[in-house]
């Protein structure tokens, strides 16, 4: 018997951008994703595509999901728009998941009924977009609505998109050097805009190196783990807990601190593990979640710092940390300290 080919879902984000170039604009949209710089782009792109500038005031309707009621978005949708063939109605951060039951009505609508002048868009800025795919209100939803979801850009595409934002600032770049930027500075592009012109405003020079990312460029999170590994793996207890309180002081909470370096050991431990059972490269970055090479290289590189007894002592460290972050009132810091101190005592 032969098997049906599994239906492949329509890329929504692809979707929107071509209904852009076309004008031909769906009735309904969600708009969402981990990548606030894209979902922010082609929301105003929307806006600017949909409602003619003359009549924005009455044509552009923006609602806020904490004080929206259903009889607003209600009269938003069965008013007509002024001297155009359509409006634009943007509703933000409302989750149509835990709709309370006085939106049922209002949501059958959206469902069902939209009028063809309306373009009806749910934008996910604060609030993040977690679908029920269990349920027939997503199933409704699939079928009713582009669903564009923004995700981080591919290390590739960044580093193309660095080099561009570095020759608009009037620099260059080399995609090595974009790739230590990518490391140090995360991959978030609202994030990397003030980055770059930090860079480029420090750099004397035409082009950026190393060196002015480390001058003026803010460490993510993940970098000073790094750092803070490398540095308890070799006993130097002092820098470490020098660096967890500067990342305290930079208002990180002491469990996402915790959380970020018990998932470095367990990225370490995988590299070293892959490494002596010579795996190759695409095993290790199924191992560590990453298509970047220049991090999976960075990662590789520290775990031979380290040797599998002592990664062994670190993740059950973390394992029994993470119980008693969990469960206990003491001081989440000196926990965290203590963990530090358990692991750089070997």
């Amino acid at each position: 018997m032969a098997v049906k080919a599994k239906e492949k879902k329509p890329n929504g984000a692809a979707k929107l951008k071509n209904a852009l170039k076309t004008g031909d604009f769906e009735r309904l949209y969600l708009i969402a994703g981990e990548e606030s710089y894209l979902k922010e782009y082609y929301l105003n792109e929307l806006k600017q595509k949909v409602v003619d500038e003359t009549f924005r005031e009455f044509n552009l309707v923006e609602l806020e999901g904490k004080s929206l009621t259903p009889e607003a978005l209600n009269d938003a949708i069965e008013s007509y728009p002024a001297m155009a063939e359509r409006k634009l109605i943007v509703v933000t951060d409302f989750d149509l998941y835990k709709a309370p039951v006085a939106y049922q009505k209002v949501v059958e609508t959206i469902l069902d009924d939209l009028p063809e002048y309306v373009c009806l868009t749910f934008y996910y800025d604060v609030l993040e977009y977690k679908p029920d795919k269990r349920t027939k209100l997503h199933k409704r939803l699939e079928k009713a609505a582009c669903i564009a979801e923004f995700a981080h850009m591919e290390e590739r595409e960044l580093i193309s998109w660095l080099r561009r934002r570095f020759r608009a600032l009037g620099k260059t770049i080399d995609d090595s050097t974009c790739s230590y930027m990518l490391f140090i500075c995360g991959n978030s592009m609202t994030n990397l805009i003030g980055e770059t012109e930090k860079a480029a405003a420090f750099a004397t020079v035409e082009k950026i190196g190393a060196y002015h990312i480390d001058s003026v460029c803010t460490r993510v999170l993940d970098a000073v783990v790094f750092d803070l590994t490398d540095a308890i793996s070799a006993q130097k207890f002092d820098k470490a807990v020098a660096l967890t309180g500067d990342l305290i002081a930079q208002k990180n909470n002491e469990v996402a601190i915790f959380t970020t370096i018990a998932r470095h050991i367990q990225r370490l431990y995988a590299a070293k593990l892959n490494e002596e059972a010579r795996g190759g490269e695409a095993s290790l970055f199924e191992l560590l979640g990453t298509h970047s090479s220049y991090y999976a290289r960075q990662i590789v590189n520290a775990s031979r710092k380290t040797t599998l007894q002592w990664l062994r002592k670190a993740a059950q460290v973390c394992g029994e940390t993470d119980v008693l972050l969990k469960s206990s009132a003491a001081d989440k810091q000196k926990l965290l300290e203590l963990a530090l101190l358990s692991m750089a005592g070997r």
